[in-house]
């Protein structure tokens, strides 16, 4: 096993410097930064935070830290929470940060992190904002949950996240068309994301088992709030001809639209049938409960605890995340009412 003064070492540079850098204590020269990050991985060093601790009396102690750099969503929220509680199952402790706009907040809390932590977990949903924290880690695991990205590197070995999220599309497609709906709407997310563009592909394939068009869609992007869901019904209550269905990439958007049908005097689901993507506790308080498509968070997170263990007892290797979407059945969706005649 690889050690601080094999770092310095191949690295020319003293043993304080390297544990300077890895403990984000202190700002080095670029080269400096460079010829450190060669020598970690010509070495396969990796800092031991329980070692770490033993100086410090606290033997038993084990930590990871969790790192949540997405927009305030309570889906993002529920899995922060599914991770913590899997942390403490495996007797983890925790270091989080939720939702830090700042930069110079959100290096406080990694230079925090280093240096305490075992491993960390990063939620996120852009690369650039995920590649800005990875480059400040050094020498410590990661296990990436990137939902826009799917292949993550750092230094310490790579991950693989994959939500199905054409699968996903193809579920709620079908279980909607095999109800006899054949107007239908679809509130998308940002059309730039790879997740839009890979549930939309799956939609397509369940209206072509269907032999339907493609353009029998309506298809109305939103940004995953509540209020692009509210403006979609709104948009589309407004145009020549209302569907008997719409498919909404996330829960959220799917209640706005819910209730904005209310307000419009539709009844769900005997005039609008409505169906939703993630599975977030308020779908069951929707009125009517909303049929959803389910991602598995507690399979994610028991995989990213999984993944991240594998990379402290093995340095450099691959985390796998695969998470199976599902289909919930409550009371948002009927036949239309003209099914049949």
């Amino acid at each position: 096993m690889a050690t601080l003064k094999d770092v310095a070492l191949h690295a020319g540079v003293s043993v304080t410097t390297v544990s300077n850098f890895i403990n984000n204590k202190k700002k080095l020269k670029d080269d400096t930064r460079h010829n450190i990050l060669e020598a970690i991985q010509a070495t396969g060093y990796r800092h031991n935070a329980l070692a770490a601790s033993l100086k410090k009396s606290s033997a038993s102690l084990r930590s990871i830290g969790i790192i949540s750099i997405v927009d305030q969503n309570p889906f993002f929220s529920e899995l922060f929470f599914k991770l913590e509680n899997e942390c403490f199952k495996q007797d983890f402790t925790v270091i989080s940060c939720f939702r830090h706009k700042d930069k110079e907040d959100l290096h406080t809390y990694i230079n925090l992190m280093s240096g305490r932590v075992d491993g960390i977990i990063l939620i996120s949903l852009k690369r650039d904002k995920i590649d800005n924290v990875i480059k400040h880690i050094h020498a410590v695991p990661v296990v990436a949950i990137a939902f826009d990205i799917g292949d993550v590197m750092s230094l310490c070995g790579g991950t693989e996240f994959n939500l199905h999220n054409e699968t996903g599309g193809y579920i709620a497609g079908r279980f909607l068309l095999s109800k006899g709906h054949k107007k239908i709407a679809c509130v998308t997310g940002p059309k730039a994301l790879k997740t839009t563009v890979n549930r939309i592909a799956g939609l397509k394939k369940a209206l072509a088992d269907f032999n339907l068009p493609e353009d029998s869609v309506d298809f109305i992007e939103g940004n995953y709030t509540y209020q692009s869901g509210v403006d979609a019904m709104y948009q589309l209550f407004s145009s020549v001809a209302l569907p008997t269905a719409i498919i909404c990439h996330n829960d959220l958007m799917a209640i706005g639209v819910q209730n904005a049908a209310n307000e419009l005097g539709l009844k769900i689901p005997r005039e609008l049938s409505v169906i939703g993507y993630d599975d977030i506790e308020m779908s069951k308080l929707s009125f009517p409960s909303l049929t959803t498509v389910r991602i598995p968070l507690d399979d994610i997170a028991c995989q990213a605890l999984e993944g991240l263990s594998m990379k402290m007892a093995t340095p450099g290797s691959k985390a796998i995340i695969s998470a199976t979407p599902s289909l919930v059945v409550r009371g948002s969706v009927s036949e239309p009412t003209d099914f049949g005649k």
